[in-house]
């Protein structure tokens, strides 16, 4: 097997990352993915560098996690990327977390949108070769995201005006921080008493610095449909699958 066809990063979690339950948060999980996925691309000859002289970036579109558990303080733990598919538009991506035993205790599945970083439109990544994206006959656990209707008129709403600290290099709102906006709508006692087994999240359009936007969430049993939307116009959805925390 080519040797870049897999790559792995290990880390270790501190006490200074971990959330209020003693574990990796979420929103960590999430911004290790963009790294290890960045990581790739750049070993594949298809990262920032590479795209931007062609004046067109990856953006995340879509990302389904799920997790038996989360890694804990002082624990070691790794992510390791494939390819999945690609076309001249998309990649799919996926990865699995395993501990320092080596242990699965994760699977991830995401969609990458190549863009046109002037014209702020999908690009076209047919001038690159065949061969810089290698991928793999490793499956994932992970269903595709799936479709997420609009969350019904009964949920419960907020607004939320980004700032500084919410754009990357980019200039529009980073993927962690809508994730953040949405997992702070609950209560430390709610999350000492339960864990996200499941995530998914699909990315529909930018949101810039200053704009203010409408969190949406609808809870029904063990799951919550979260919606943000921008001038009545659908941003951002999550769905949550809630599970007692053991």
């Amino acid at each position: 097997m080519d040797q870049n066809v897999e790559f792995s990063h290990c880390y270790y979690l501190t006490a200074g990352e971990a959330g209020a339950q003693s574990a990796m948060p979420l929103t960590l999980l999430v911004q290790r993915v963009i790294e290890v996925a960045t990581e790739h691309a750049n070993a594949l000859g298809i990262g920032y560098d590479t795209l931007s002289c062609h004046g067109i970036a990856w953006v995340l579109s879509r990302i389904s996690i799920a997790m038996k558990r989360y890694p804990r303080i002082n624990e070691t733990y790794c992510l390791t990327t494939w390819i999945e598919s690609y076309n001249r538009r998309f990649c799919d991506r996926c990865f699995v977390v395993t501990d320092g035993d080596g242990n699965e205790i994760g699977h991830i599945r995401t969609m990458w949108t190549a863009i046109d970083v002037r014209r702020r439109c999908v690009a076209d990544l047919t001038a690159f070769e065949e061969e810089a994206f290698p991928v793999s006959a490793r499956e994932c656990p992970v269903d595709r995201t799936p479709h997420m209707a609009p969350v019904c008129d009964a949920a419960s709403v907020q607004d939320y005006t980004f700032r500084y600290c919410d754009i990357d290099f980019n200039r529009h709102v980073n993927s962690v921080r809508y994730l953040a906006l949405v997992l702070n709508h609950w209560t430390m006692d709610h999350f000492d008493n339960n864990t996200i087994r499941r995530i998914d999240i699909a990315y529909c359009r930018e949101c810039y610095f200053g704009e203010t936007v409408q969190l949406k969430v609808f809870t029904h049993e063990h799951i919550s449909d979260c919606e943000i939307t921008r001038d009545g116009a659908r941003a951002v959805s999550l769905r949550i699958h809630w599970a007692p925390r053991s």
